[in-house]
């Protein structure tokens, strides 16, 4: 529609649910943000206190654009299980860890893992079983 302006506005914020790697459907709070430069889009999960699942994507041109990566990343963020066990005791259960990094506002470090939390001495108890194998540690921008 030529000459007409799309009220993004209006959209956001939007409740999605999402169903995880057990069935089980994880809410969240999707918000847009637009910059000087383009939009962010950014799904949160609903009552993670911080430590649930959290998505991202940019779009210099729509938010919809933005939107419909945010979404690919939390269908496939969801889809697969990273770990098993409980805190202490966490195995990997593929050759891969993947979530992201935050803080427990104490100045201590914690990793998101399928929006479970990860303290360092969880991480150094699952790395301890990987003992004498090579590691290719990579940090990624939320955004991409």
């Amino acid at each position: 529609m030529k000459g007409t302006k799309v009220n993004w506005r209006s959209d956001f914020p939007i409740r999605e649910q999402v169903e995880d790697f057990a069935g089980r459907e994880r809410t969240f709070v999707i918000t847009c943000h637009e910059g000087g430069l383009g939009f962010t889009v950014r799904a949160e999960e609903e009552g993670g206190q911080g430590f649930g699942y959290e998505f991202a994507a940019y779009s210099e041109t729509s938010p919809y654009s933005a939107l419909g990566r945010v979404r690919q990343k939390m269908h496939r963020g969801l889809a697969t299980r990273h770990i098993t066990g409980s805190p202490g005791g966490h195995t990997l259960l593929h050759d891969r860890l993947t979530g992201r990094i935050t803080s427990d506002g104490q100045r201590g470090v914690v990793l998101v893992v399928d929006g479970t939390p990860l303290d360092i001495d969880d991480l150094a108890s699952i790395l301890g079983s990987h003992e004498g194998r090579c590691f290719d540690l990579r940090i990624l921008d939320a955004l991409e």
